[in-house]
């Protein structure tokens, strides 16, 4: 009984030199306000230069997709139309 009061104790006394216990949370450390805002500007900042750069690569892939469809468009009516020239010359 005794040996487990004791293992009981040591756990507890660890635990209430290492946590708060009081239920307050610590407030972080604050630096002065124009730092804060200075690192909340360049944040901002890469952040928004890495939104227009993947969406301009989207954009871009988008716009490489679409040409490639209208070129294949463009070629599959010019062979639809050459063909078609083709067959009506052949029944003559």
């Amino acid at each position: 009984m005794n040996g487990s009061g004791a293992g009981a104790a040591a756990p507890a006394t660890w635990l209430s030199s290492c946590c708060n216990q009081s239920g307050v949370l610590p407030e972080p450390p604050e630096g002065p306000p124009v730092v804060q805002a200075a690192v909340l500007g360049v944040l901002s900042l890469l952040v928004l230069c890495g939104v227009l750069f993947l969406g301009g690569g989207l954009l871009l892939r988008a716009e490489g997709l679409t040409a490639m469809v209208l070129r294949e468009r463009r070629a599959s009516r010019e062979a639809e139309s050459s063909g078609a020239g083709r067959g009506d010359d052949d029944d003559s």
